[in-house]
C-alpha cells in the first residue's frame, strides 16, 4: 500500500455534497483506504478562465494497492458521476475536480499524470491542506519548467519517458535570441502536443566563413523566459562539442530544394541545416516539428530530408509574426540602424503590392515580378540579393506566363548598423494573412 494525497475541488452546485458523495465511494473501492480529510478552504478561481464561482478545495489523504493509472481511472469515474463530462474544457467551472498530487515517493511524467502534480507549489489552496495533514511540503522543490538540459544523453532519457508514458512531442528548433515569433511557434507546439522541447543552438556548420556567426545575438536567459511563459517543458541548449565531437564526420546532402535564392547566396547553408536538423531529429524523437514561414525555403528542405531518412513526424509550417509595420520578425532585426529598421519594410510592402497586382487580374509572373522590382527600388538603403515566384511547397521554379498561385521570395541586405543584416521574407498569392 502507497500513502497518496488527492486534491479535490468544487464550485458548481452542491459543492460539499458532490465531495462527500466522492468520499464515500472512494471508500467502497477496493484497494483503497482512505485516511484523513484535510479542513475545507473556500477559495476564489485561480487561472485564465471565464467568471466563476468560489470552490471549496481541501485535501484527501489515503492508502492504496492500486497503481497510479488505476487509481486516476477511478478519481475521473468520481469526478463523471459528480455530473462533470469527459473530457473536459480547461479552467472551467466544475462540480468535482480530483487530481493527485503525491503518490509514495513516485515521480511519474506520462500523457495522463504528472506526479508530484507540477503545480501543486504554486497553490495555497493545496499546499496549505497538504501541512495540515502532516505533510512537509517545502521538501518538495519547486520544479522550474523549462527544464534546463545541455546533453544528448539526458535529452534521450527524458524522450525515452515520455514515450513510456505514451506523450506526444513537439520540437522547436531555434538558434536563440527567441522572440514573439519563435514564441508563436511554441504556443502551436504546446496546443497540438503533451510535451514541448525548444532547442536552442547556433548552428556552426550553417554559416560560411564570412558571415555572422561570431556576432550571431544570445540571450540564453531571455530565451528561457519566452520559454518559461509558453509553458515549454525542456530547453536543450548543447554546446558545440555535444552536438559535434571531435569525431562527427557525417552531413545531410540536399537536393532540388536547395537550390537557387539562399542556396546561390549561402553557399552549403543547407547542407549544414539539413544536417543539425536531422542530429535534433534524432537526439529528441519528436512527433511534430515547428517551423517559422520566414524560412520558406528552409521547410522545403527539411520536408525532403525527413522524407528521404524517413524521421516518422510531421513538420508543421507556422505563419510568419510581424512587426506593425510588416517586417518580419527576425532576432538580426536588432542589428539594424534605426534608418534601416524604418526602410526594412519595404520587403513587405514588394511583396504585399504584388499580391494586390495578382489580386486584381494581373497573373503574368514576370509582370509580376517587374512590380515587385519597382517597389524595391524605390528604397535605396535596401540591397537585394534576389525576389522570385515560386511554387507553393516545393519552391520549384515556374516558368514564364500566367500563375495561379504561388509563392514570392524576397532576400535583402541593410548595412548602415553595426554589421550588415540580411532580411528574408515570403509571402502566397493567394494568402490571406497580412494585408
Amino acid at each position: 500500500m502507497e500513502l497518496v494525497y488527492v486534491a479535490f475541488g468544487s464550485n458548481l452546485g452542491d459543492r460539499a455534497a458532490h465531495i462527500d458523495a466522492a468520499l464515500d465511494r472512494l471508500r467502497l473501492t477496493p484497494g483503497v483506504e482512505v485516511l484523513r480529510q484535510s479542513d475545507r478552504l473556500e477559495t476564489d478561481f485561480v487561472g485564465v478562465g471565464p467568471d466563476q464561482g468560489k470552490f471549496l478545495n481541501g485535501v484527501i489523504e489515503l492508502k492504496t494497492s492500486l497503481t497510479p493509472l488505476a487509481l486516476l481511472s477511478v478519481l475521473q469515474a468520481l469526478e463523471v458521476a459528480a455530473g462533470r463530462a469527459l473530457p473536459h474544457q480547461v479552467n472551467h467551472p466544475r462540480e468535482l475536480d480530483l487530481d493527485i498530487v503525491l503518490f509514495g515517493a513516485r515521480t511519474i511524467d506520462t500523457r495522463d499524470l504528472q506526479v508530484p502534480h507540477p503545480h501543486f507549489y504554486e497553490r495555497d489552496f493545496v499546499r496549505e491542506p497538504l501541512r495540515q495533514l502532516g505533510v512537509d511540503v517545502d521538501k518538495y522543490v519547486s520544479v522550474s519548467t523549462p527544464v534546463v538540459i545541455d546533453s544528448n544523453a539526458a535529452l534521450a532519457a527524458k524522450t525515452v519517458e515520455w514515450a513510456a508514458g505514451g506523450c506526444s512531442v513537439g520540437l522547436v528548433p531555434t538558434m536563440g535570441s527567441l522572440h514573439r515569433g519563435h514564441q508563436s511557434l511554441m504556443d502551436i507546439a504546446r496546443e497540438q502536443c503533451d510535451r514541448v522541447i525548444v532547442t536552442v543552438f547556433v548552428n556552426p556548420l550553417q554559416f560560411g566563413p564570412s558571415e555572422d556567426f561570431a556576432a550571431y545575438p544570445r540571450d540564453l536567459d531571455g530565451d528561457l523566459a519566452i520559454c518559461r511563459e509558453a509553458g515549454v517543458d525542456v530547453l536543450f541548449a548543447p554546446s558545440s562539442k555535444e552536438m559535434f565531437d571531435d569525431g562527427f564526420c557525417s552531413d545531410v546532402q540536399v537536393g532540388a530544394e536547395a537550390e537557387g535564392m539562399e542556396g546561390d547566396v549561402r553557399e552549403g547553408h543547407f547542407q549544414g541545416v539539413a544536417t543539425v536538423v536531422a542530429r535534433l531529429f534524432a537526439m529528441s524523437r519528436p512527433h511534430r516539428a515547428y517551423f517559422g514561414e520566414k524560412d520558406a525555403q528552409q521547410i522545403a528542405v527539411v520536408r525532403r530530408m525527413a522524407c528521404d531518412l524517413g524521421f516518422p513526424l510531421e513538420v508543421v509550417p507556422c505563419a510568419i509574426v510581424r512587426e506593425p509595420d510588416g517586417l518580419a520578425m527576425s532576432s538580426r532585426n536588432v542589428y539594424l540602424s534605426p534608418a534601416d529598421r524604418k526602410a526594412s519594410s519595404v520587403l513587405s510592402r514588394a511583396l504585399c503590392s504584388a499580391r494586390e497586382q495578382f489580386r486584381n487580374g494581373v497573373c503574368d509572373r514576370d509582370q509580376l515580378l517587374q512590380h515587385m522590382a519597382e517597389v524595391l527600388a524605390s528604397e535605396p538603403r535596401c540591397t537585394v540579393d534576389y525576389f522570385e515566384l515560386r511554387r507553393e511547397g516545393d519552391l520549384s521554379a515556374l516558368p514564364p506566363g500566367d500563375v495561379s498561385g504561388g509563392r514570392l521570395l524576397v532576400a535583402g541586405k541593410f548595412v548602415e548598423g553595426s554589421q550588415p543584416v540580411r532580411l528574408l521574407d515570403n509571402l502566397s498569392l493567394v494568402s490571406e494573412d497580412f494585408s
